[in-house]
């Protein structure tokens, strides 16, 4: 089995029918045993033969494949594999605990139905060395195809590269590790280029599955789990978790924030206390990013574009940044063909210019490689292309009312 067809195999799981299963409670159950898959793997010659997916497949053709006997057998295997692993209790993951608490009948025949067929699929796949050193790469491509299908947790391609052509080449030019604060968390950023083993990354998230499956991304990628600070949203606290700072943040919520949620509580200076009542949530949730970063510190951030134009009080948030701040560095219009993101906005502390950079690509119909290239030399230069890009300097966005919607 070559890499096309270990591809055409891996993508297959998508269009899989599960019957009784929720889309996440299917997507949770393949990334679980996929992972299995992977850690037998990569310790095929020091894990025993009755640890490994084909006594699991084994147990469904004698019709002792069960809820409760694939449970018995992960505590078994789990605790054999953690030997071999350190870094992992296959027990420990939220879909073993989600399963441990299925009473219901039906759900379990369900899971048992699915077992039966998901652990012959992946026990026939053929060329074990060459599926261990594909495994990285296609599981990240079937984690974006997930989600990809629930488009709240997808980043387009596009957007990857853009991230990663203004963050990782331009702004992230400190030596040695630097801090990264993914606020709201969703699976859908691992398709984006940005991970490295140089980072602190700091997380924290609604949902524990998208810290499972970062996890496995993270490991596969060979990237330090104790590089890693991965918190549920409940638990998180900047002042606590981040009490220096951090030195970059990335932002992606192309549908908005809902009013009244914040990174960090907000810092009320005098006089400002408006721009958190009254507003959007887009803008508090900003301003309260902005105070968590480090002095020389960058944002990323991917919001409606209403929020360039919108009146009132957010017209008065946008002068701040721009006037008071001096933080607001690139703004981009984005096309359809992104998906939901409308704009993705650039930030940095203590910039020496006091010009803005607007891109209008929302005509565009989609960003390849080489207009995404051609939009990193621009963006370079900061130069000036009728129709496109222009550098425009603060008197001229004070004449325009701090209407940010520039062509």
């Amino acid at each position: 089995m070559d890499e096309k067809q270990l591809q055409y195999e891996f993508l297959s799981i998508l269009s899989e029918s599960h019957p009784g299963l929720t889309f996440e409670e299917y997507r949770d159950s393949c990334v679980f045993l996929l992972f299995y898959q992977y850690l037998c793997l990569k310790h095929g010659d020091s894990l025993e033969e009755t640890y490994k997916p084909g006594e699991l497949v084994k147990m469904a053709i004698r019709g002792k494949l069960q809820v409760a006997s694939f449970l018995k057998f992960m505590e078994s295997a789990s605790s054999f594999l953690h030997l071999l692993n350190k870094d992992f209790q296959l027990t420990e993951f939220s879909f073993y605990k989600s399963l441990e608490r299925v009473h219901s009948l039906e759900k379990q025949k369900s899971y048992a139905r699915f077992f039966r067929k998901f652990l012959k699929k992946i026990d026939g796949w053929d060329c074990k060395e060459e599926l261990l050193r594909q495994y990285p790469k296609l599981f990240v491509l079937l984690i974006a195809e997930f989600a990809k299908l629930k488009k709240d947790t997808y980043i387009s391609e596009e957007l990857s590269e853009l991230y990663h052509k203004f963050f990782c080449r331009r702004f992230h030019k400190k030596k040695g590790k630097c801090k990264v604060l993914f606020p709201e968390f969703q699976y859908g950023i691992l398709a984006s280029s940005i991970i490295s083993t140089e980072k602190n990354i700091e997380i924290y998230t609604k949902e524990q599955e998208y810290i499972d499956i970062f996890t496995i991304v993270c490991y596969m990628r060979g990237i330090p789990l104790d590089s890693l600070h991965l918190f549920m949203k409940k638990d998180w606290r900047a002042i606590r978790d981040l009490p220096d700072g951090a030195d970059n943040i990335l932002i992606f919520m192309p549908e908005g924030v809902e009013a009244g949620e914040y990174i960090a509580s907000p810092k009320l200076s005098l006089g400002k206390e408006q721009f958190y009542a009254g507003t959007k949530g887009e803008f508090p949730f900003l301003l309260t990013a902005i105070s968590c970063l480090k002095e020389n510190g960058f944002l990323a951030a991917v919001f409606p574009g209403a929020m360039l134009y919108r009146e009132g009080r957010e017209a008065q948030i946008r002068k701040y940044l721009v006037e008071e701040l001096n933080c607001l560095d690139t703004i981009m219009l984005l096309p359809d063909s992104i998906g939901q993101a409308e704009a993705i906005l650039f930030f940095q502390m203590n910039r020496e210019r006091k010009d803005i950079l607007f891109f209008d690509c929302s005509e565009i119909e989609s960003l390849d490689k080489e207009q995404i290239d051609t939009i990193d030399q621009l963006w370079s230069e900061r130069k000036t292309i009728p129709g496109l890009c222009a550098c425009v300097e603060r008197d001229e966005i004070e004449k325009n009312e701090y209407n940010l919607n520039l062509p």
